[in-house]
């Protein structure tokens, strides 16, 4: 049977996914694709079932079954109601992903973001101390700010204000990969970037996050931990199921409001948005 290998660069870390199915490379993979052939973390699927599931321990999609020391997680795709991929999740190793494609569903495997979307990266992320932020990311004066919010607040908008009006440098348009490296939180882009279709395979260290809400004026506002928390939790995807991989994100969390400054950002769609934060996040610089 035919392994195709597929070797990624994605934050800061080494991945290789081997599929039995040739998979399309949408354009949001391309920049993550490297030559390198060693790896740090493996998903490796096979056209095939599991030999036992265990018990069923979370029923709603996505299916999950608790083995020893780990999970099996069982998806289905948006264009079937039949399951069609399950990996095998351990506790204590995330480097090694063991996945089956089932072979009745296979044709329905069509590109290399989809197997990624199946492959419960969130859990995976979390034991490597990463954690996954639904935001904007821009990069200004080599540093990173990231905008979150929920979907249709303006994170889009301010980030191409940054763009028109600082001449930053939009890194993903949907999502930020944020790890501890070096003694700094750096922010890195993910070739999961939603409808912005922004997606560069870069990082900087990160000088703020910002939560927007529109608002008629621009008022600027650093938030407290408790609420800074509260705030980016409701911005990153729980797998809740999974107590060890939901405490982890909660750790990473933690740590991350505990360093880095959380602002609220009520305001416009304008310039004057811009330069009241600007004002305050780079007050150091001229």
């Amino acid at each position: 049977m035919d392994t195709y290998q597929y070797q990624l660069h994605m934050a800061g870390l080494r991945w290789q996914v081997n599929s039995p199915v040739e998979l399309e490379i949408q354009d949001s993979c391309a920049p993550f694709l490297t030559e390198e052939k060693e790896s740090d973390i493996c998903i490796d699927y096979t056209l095939g079932t599991p030999s036992e599931y265990g018990n069923v321990v979370h029923e709603r999609a996505p299916r999950v079954y608790e083995t020893p020391g780990g999970h099996l997680v069982e998806r289905t795709l948006a264009t079937s109601l039949k399951p069609c991929t399950c990996v095998k999740l351990s506790d204590t190793d995330p480097h090694r992903i063991q996945g089956w494609i089932y072979p009745e569903e296979a044709d329905r495997m069509k590109n290399l973001i989809q197997l990624l979307d199946v492959s419960e990266l969130e859990i995976t992320l979390a034991a490597l101390g990463i954690v996954s932020l639904h935001s904007s990311l821009v990069r200004y004066r080599d540093e990173a700010v990231l905008f979150t919010a929920p979907s249709g607040t303006g994170k889009s908008t301010q980030a191409d204000l940054w763009a028109k009006y600082e001449d930053a440098d939009i890194l993903n348009g949907d999502r930020s990969l944020i790890r501890r490296e070096n003694d700094r939180w750096v922010a890195y882009g993910a070739p999961f970037a939603g409808s912005s279709n922004i997606f560069k395979n870069e990082s900087a260290p990160i000088r703020a996050i910002v939560v927007l809400r529109q608002a008629p004026e621009n008022t600027l506002e650093r938030l407290p931990a408790p609420e800074a928390f509260r705030q980016l939790y409701s911005q990153t995807i729980q797998p809740r199921w999974n107590t060890l991989a939901h405490s982890r994100v909660i750790s990473i969390i933690t740590g991350i409001c505990a360093e880095i400054p959380i602002w609220i950002l009520r305001c416009t769609p304008d310039q004057r948005a811009v330069d009241l934060l600007k004002k305050n996040v780079w007050r150091d610089m001229p």
